[in-house]
């Protein structure tokens, strides 16, 4: 009767646990919710790390960076939550001949939306020139026009007269430019083109007469002259990988920053209205965005950043939408709205602490605002905080940010020696004249230290180099891919990630290895007494 009696409270014990665990709290109905976008390359970088963060804690974006202009057909066509794009919806969308061939926003009617922004940046020109005499250089600089002979085929070699007079003592080779463009319709495209329509309009207008388009103006896809020497790639890693290749010498490409940081690839300095080359930093980059301004569709108009007379402005900056649904119309509903409402929450205040290691720029208070208003609109979501450093940790809001420098950036003359110290990691030694600091003090080739700081919860691999404010590091150095470090989402969150069935698994297992050897060894002594 022993044995029978604590079988019995073993098993009362076990039901009483087991009870206590399936009625425990349902968890938050939004890790059941899947949201699905797709566009930007240009945004990728970020939007993966964003994503990757939330998904810690119950909510499940999947994204895939297909281009802007597939993003947005993906929108009009239902097959996706939201697009993220570089460019909106336009009324008469050309391909590459110059024909109309749809009406985005007619197309998009049935689908209400708003757009806000979700990360800055910088469209770099990621460059491959090796040194006559063997090594990579990494201190290139160019004037607006002279990118837009390259960009053109005005300029076709390393050695052209003018960019030996952008770069004064610097010894180019003379080698062949290979121009490197998207083939596909990409928002990196109409970032560029749209720089070039304004601040090298003739040249622009010239170029596009001789393939049919003139004036194209802004455009997704890039036009190409039939027989044309430019080489063409599909998405951003396609162009950036293309140039980072050992054999392809002589190449460049427009990208976003990102994508040259990641491969430890140097990008040309970009000479901006005061007269100062600047790098696509995420200082420069915001400075320059302070120039924005909003059209009263919410979306951006860039003619101030390209202007933009603060000394540090990097010319060629700008951010990209994400583009969202005002109604629930399908596939959407108010329990994605849910989702992608703290998801925006997330990504527009402390998800932008991670913007400057991934090569872009924080969003600036004037974009957070933007982006909360939207955010506003989508049915289901949640109400935005105030935008304080109480509530929104993006560093450009909490001081958590380098302040603007005092003075004008050094001129970045290649020649010469010098010494810099500033906001990158680092010293550099330089190809400027004389010492001083900022970020760009000491810029040109140089030591750096051999690792790179990653933060809490991040990974890091050893990379070939890296490049920093204060100068593109000819060393090695510990260039790693962040791993989805944890931040905190300032939005109620769902429950435990292992899920109910999991607790339930995991109590039942522990009963069995607390209970079932004490009942095994009753059993074996009641067999044994009856043996004896």
């Amino acid at each position: 009767m022993r044995f029978t009696r604590a079988a019995a409270q073993l098993a009362a014990a076990a039901i009483f646990c087991a009870s206590a665990v399936v009625v425990a709290p349902a968890p938050d109905a939004s890790a059941s919710v899947v949201l699905t976008g797709a566009g930007s390359t240009w945004s990728q970088i970020a939007i993966d790390q964003f994503r990757a963060d939330v998904s810690r804690q119950g909510l499940n974006i999947n994204y895939q960076g297909v281009g802007s202009t597939s993003g947005r057909v993906f929108y009009y066509n239902d097959q996706v939550d939201f697009a993220v794009s570089e460019i909106p919806f336009t009324a008469a969308y050309r391909d590459s001949t110059g024909t109309v061939v749809v009406n985005e926003i007619a197309a998009a009617a049935h689908r209400p939306y708003a757009y806000l922004p979700i990360v800055a940046g910088g469209t770099s020109f990621m460059y491959h020139v090796n040194r006559p005499g063997g090594g990579l250089i990494t201190d290139v600089q160019f004037s607006p026009d002279t990118i837009a002979k390259i960009f053109t085929g005005v300029i076709t070699n390393w050695d052209d007269p003018q960019i030996r007079a952008d770069n004064p003592g610097q010894v180019l080779p003379n080698l062949p430019i290979r121009v490197v463009v998207r083939s596909d319709g990409s928002g990196t495209t109409a970032q560029f083109t749209a720089f070039l329509a304004s601040q090298a309009t003739a040249l622009w207008n010239a170029y596009c007469t001789k393939v049919g388009m003139s004036p194209c103006g802004q455009t997704s896809l890039f036009p190409l002259q039939n027989g044309s020497s430019f080489v063409s790639q599909a998405l951003s890693t396609g162009v950036a990988n293309f140039v980072g290749s050992s054999a392809n010498n002589g190449a460049i490409t427009y990208v976003e920053y990102g994508y040259a940081k990641q491969r430890a690839y140097p990008v040309a300095s970009v000479k901006n209205r005061a007269g100062y080359f600047t790098q696509p930093t995420s200082l420069d980059v915001a400075i320059a965005l302070q120039g924005a301004s909003f059209n009263s569709d919410g979306t951006q108009n860039l003619q101030g950043v390209y202007t933009y007379g603060d000394p540090y402005t990097y010319p060629v900056s700008s951010y990209s939408y994400m583009i969202v649904p005002t109604t629930t119309a399908p596939p959407f509903d108010t329990a994605k709205g849910d989702v992608l409402g703290r998801f925006i929450l997330y990504f527009a205040c402390a998800g932008q602490q991670k913007a400057a290691e991934l090569g872009y720029s924080p969003l600036p208070r004037n974009l957070v605002v933007n982006a909360f208003a939207s955010e506003a609109k989508i049915p289901g979501a949640p109400a935005p905080p105030p935008i304080d450093e109480a509530h929104c940790a993006n560093p450009t809001l909490t001081g958590n940010w380098p302040p603007h420098p005092t003075g004008p950036p050094p001129t970045q003359a290649p020649s010469g020696t010098g010494t810099g110290t500033g906001s990158g990691t680092g010293t550099g030694t330089g190809s400027g004249t004389g010492t001083g600091t900022g970020p760009y003090a000491g810029k040109g080739t140089g030591t750096r230290a051999a690792t790179t700081t990653i933060p809490a919860g991040g990974v890091g691999t050893a990379g070939p180099g890296a490049q920093s404010p204060n100068g593109v590091a000819s060393g090695p150095a510990g260039g790693g891919q962040l791993v989805a470090a944890q931040q905190p989402i300032d939005v109620p969150r769902g429950s435990s990630p292992i899920g109910p069935f999991g607790v339930v698994a995991a109590v039942l297992l522990l009963l069995a290895v607390m209970f079932v050897p004490p009942a095994f060894a009753l059993v074996l002594d009641r067999r044994r007494r009856a043996v004896t």
